[in-house]
């Protein structure tokens, strides 16, 4: 308490709060213990380089962004600059870097509802949802009217919570830029998110449950990965050679990136063995999302030349389908695929034998992690296996013929 009082009583002085601050809602640190916040010009300077780091991001040019991130940190220790940063490794990929480096500014910045609501929603993503709620919980009892605290409680009411209003803003932004690949025109109003799919063959192809795409009924496909990149899409008509396991093939031009894309698995995952399951929250709009992991055990063999059917310990929580599967050590093991009573997977074996052209080796995007953390038997943690996930999961949109 001594300490704390200081701290305002030197803060008083200095001008940088009112006489009465030690009774009002939380305020930032930067304002309490940083008087570079009383000069207008450096302000303004660090401003500038926020917003032109913003502008980085939402063109892709990731690295760039980071640089012009980090200059504006050096400024001002501050929780908007550091999600901002947060996201930066999020756009590349990096989701266990932007993971600890949230919880970082979460702890560090408690009076920060965005901050909170950001790390809450990056844990549930990657399948930590007591976690999450807990976190959530915690940020609300210091901050219960923080605006955006609360829409991220509303929106976690749902099992595939999906971000809307706020949530889409920066600097707390909960979902990657839209990234069109090559020259092609923007996806239009009318567009919407239909399902998920699966990017296979090294980027060029892509699997989607056939019950989401009427190609007869649809103006123009795209698909898009959990790193915001977008391509154009089209139904290969004279080689479909999954129709009878109802899902249809695309072709993508140009591809997406190949980098990062898991391995396909070299045998389908036994009964009882763990795996990761990625689906995408139904939504109505084409709005770029970050997919939804759920992890558990892989259920029996069924008989005949029936999918693989997903034991309940993989509780698949989305409702849109198509979402790749990886085993234990992070390969791609299979898709998801709606079913009867409950979601089916097609293993990627059966694929693997119908096209010969969708064998993929995995392509590290940077040098392995030193004191990366392994189980037995060569398993990875959740949190790895979401970095394969940001990948490979993609959003099936469409424009419907009206």
């Amino acid at each position: 308490m001594k300490a704390r009082a200081g701290v305002l009583l030197m803060a008083v002085l200095a001008g940088a709060l009112p006489a009465h601050a030690g009774a009002q809602e939380p305020r930032s640190a930067a304002a309490i213990t940083d008087f570079r916040v009383n000069d207008p010009a450096q302000m303004d300077a660090r401003a500038k380089l926020l917003a032109r780091a913003e502008g980085e991001l939402a063109r892709g040019e990731v690295s760039a962004a980071n640089d012009t991130f980090e200059r504006a940190a050096m400024m001002l220790h501050a929780p908007d600059t550091e999600m901002g940063l947060v996201r930066t490794y999020m756009q590349a990929g990096q989701y266990r870097k932007a993971l600890a480096f949230c919880a970082h500014v979460a702890g560090a910045h408690l009076e920060s509802g965005p901050a909170g609501g950001l790390y809450a929603w990056l844990l549930r993503a990657g399948g930590q949802n007591e976690f999450a709620d807990r976190v959530l919980r915690e940020t609300l009892a210091r901050l219960p009217q923080d605006p955006v605290a609360l829409e991220v409680r509303r929106a976690f009411a749902s099992p595939t919570p999906v971000a809307t209003g706020a949530m889409l803003q920066t600097p707390q932004r909960m979902a990657p830029q839209p990234l069109l690949m090559g020259d092609q025109p923007p996806i239009t109003e009318a567009a919407r998110v239909v399902s998920g799919g699966v990017l296979i063959a090294n980027g060029t192809l892509a699997l989607v449950p056939s019950a989401a795409l009427r190609p007869d009924a649809t103006q123009a496909i795209w698909v898009r990965d959990g790193l915001g990149r977008t391509t154009r899409a089209h139904v290969d008509s004279a080689t479909q050679p999954l129709a009878s396991y109802a899902v249809t093939v695309l072709r993508l031009n140009p591809p997406l990136p190949s980098e990062g894309l898991p391995a396909l698995a070299p045998r389908d995952p036994f009964a009882g063995s763990a795996g990761f399951a990625f689906e995408y929250a139904a939504q109505q709009d084409a709005t770029p999302a970050w997919p939804w992991l759920s992890q558990g055990f892989f259920g029996t063999l069924q008989s005949g030349d029936a999918p693989r059917k997903l034991g309940i310990g993989i509780g698949v929580a989305g409702t849109t389908h198509g979402g790749p599967v990886l085993d234990a050590a992070g390969r791609l093991a299979g898709m998801v695929l709606p079913g009867r009573d409950e979601p089916m997977m097609l293993a990627a074996s059966r694929w693997a034998e119908a096209l010969p052209e969708s064998s993929q080796v995995a392509k590290a995007p940077v040098a392995p992690q030193a004191g990366a953390i392994t189980r037995p038997g060569g398993a990875i943690p959740s949190d790895e296996a979401y970095e394969g996930g940001l990948r490979s999961a993609l959003q099936l949109i469409v424009v419907p013929l009206k």
